[in-house]
C-alpha cells in the first residue's frame, strides 16, 4: 500500500512541473532566386534557336534491323530484309558512302561496296501502280474519258499525295539518303520503290491490294469532280453530243434574281434535241453556263456525287487485275468464297 500512494505522490510532482513549450517558425515556400534562374534558363533557350532536326539513328537505342522488321510487320507484308534495304536506299546515299570510302583510301577491289539505290524498284512500282489505278477507276468509271482517268491518277501518284502516305506511314526515318528531313521527292521515290519490292516478294496480288489500300483510298471523301477541272466544258460537251448524233448544246437562262445587287443570282440550263441535260448556278451568266455544261458532262460520265462509293475493303478484294486486257474483273462465284 506503501508503494501505491508512493506513485501517486509522483505522479503529482510531475504534473507540477513547467511545461517546456516549442517556437514554431511559419516560413513562405517561395525561393527568391527560383524565378530569376528559371527566366535566365528560357532567355538562353531562345538565344540558342530551336533544336535541330535530327535523325532518329542519332540516338544511341536506335536499332535499324528491328525498325526494317517492324516496318513490314506494321503493314501486315512479308518483305524481305534485303529487298527492303534496298527499296529504302536512295541513291544519293550510295554516292556519299562511296565518297567516304575513297577519302578513307578504300579500293573496291580489296572490299567492294554492297549497296544497291532504289531506282529500279522506284521505276517499277510506278508501272505497276498507275496500271492498277487506271484500271480500277476505268471499272469503277465505265464511261469516263481517258482524260479525266488520267487526271485522276495524276493525282493519286502526285509527290504531294505520295510524301504524304510516306511521312506518315513511317519512311522519315527509315529512309537512307544525304539529305534530312527527306524531301518530297524523295519520300514518293521510295514509296513507289516499296510497291516495286512487295511486288518483288510477294507477286502481283500482293502490290495491287497494297495500292488500293493505300493509294486509291485516298479518294475516299473525294470525288472525280474535285479532282479533274475541265478546263473547256462546253466544248466538250459539243464534241461528246455530235459522237452519240444528238443535237449541239443550247444554253438557256431560266431564272435570275438580284441582278442589280453583288448577291445576283442565275440559273442556266442546257438543252439538246429540246431535252434538258443539265443545269447550275452561278454569280454571272458566264459563270452558270460553264457550270451548267460541267453538270451536263458529270451526268454523261455518271460522276455525280450521289455515285455509289468506290469498292474498298471486301468488295475490293472480290476485282482483278486481268494484265492481258488491262481492265478489272470480277472473280467467279465459286472463287469468290476462297478470297
Amino acid at each position: 500500500m506503501f508503494s501505491n500512494l508512493l506513485k501517486s505522490v509522483l505522479k503529482c510532482t510531475n504534473l507540477l512541473e513547467p511545461v517546456t513549450l516549442h517556437r514554431i517558425t511559419v516560413t513562405r515556400g517561395r525561393k527568391q532566386w527560383l524565378r530569376p534562374y528559371l527566366r535566365s534558363l528560357y532567355k538562353r533557350r531562345i538565344d540558342q534557336g530551336p533544336e535541330p532536326d535530327r535523325p532518329r539513328s542519332a540516338w544511341i537505342n536506335w536499332n535499324y534491323d528491328a525498325e526494317v522488321f517492324a516496318f513490314g510487320e506494321r503493314l501486315g507484308e512479308k518483305f524481305q530484309d534485303e529487298t527492303l534495304r534496298v527499296a529504302f536506299t536512295n541513291r544519293s546515299y550510295v554516292e556519299v558512302e562511296k565518297e567516304r570510302r575513297a577519302k578513307l583510301g578504300l579500293k573496291d577491289d580489296l572490299a567492294e561496296l554492297q549497296l544497291s539505290n532504289n531506282e529500279e524498284l522506284q521505276r517499277k512500282g510506278e508501272l505497276l501502280a498507275i496500271k492498277y489505278a487506271e484500271s480500277f477507276l476505268q471499272h469503277c468509271y465505265p464511261k469516263l474519258p481517258e482524260e479525266g482517268v488520267h487526271a485522276v491518277t495524276s493525282y493519286l501518284m502526285s509527290e504531294e499525295n505520295l510524301s504524304h502516305l510516306a511521312l506518315n506511314l513511317g519512311f522519315k526515318d527509315l529512309i537512307l539518303t544525304q539529305e534530312f528531313p527527306p524531301s518530297m521527292e524523295t519520300l514518293s521515290r521510295t514509296f513507289k520503290a516499296v510497291i516495286g519490292a512487295l511486288d518483288h516478294d510477294q507477286g502481283l496480288e500482293r502490290s495491287e491490294l497494297f495500292v488500293q489500300d493505300f493509294v486509291l483510298t485516298q479518294l475516299v471523301g473525294k470525288s472525280v469532280q474535285d479532282v479533274w477541272n475541265i478546263k473547256n466544258p462546253m466544248g466538250m460537251l459539243a464534241e461528246i453530243l455530235e459522237k452519240q448524233q444528238k443535237g449541239p448544246p443550247e444554253p438557256r437562262l431560266l431564272w435570275g434574281s438580284g441582278s442589280e445587287t453583288i448577291l445576283s443570282t442565275y440559273m442556266v440550263g442546257i438543252y439538246s434535241d429540246k431535252d434538258l441535260i443539265g443545269q447550275s448556278f452561278g454569280e454571272t451568266v458566264t459563270i452558270a453556263e460553264e457550270m451548267a455544261a460541267k453538270d451536263a458532262l458529270y451526268r454523261i460520265f455518271e460522276i455525280m456525287n450521289s455515285s455509289a462509293p468506290l469498292p474498298f475493303g471486301p468488295r475490293g478484294r472480290l476485282l482483278r487485275l486481268d494484265v492481258k486486257n488491262k481492265e478489272l474483273v470480277d472473280l467467279p462465284e465459286n472463287t469468290r468464297a476462297q478470297v
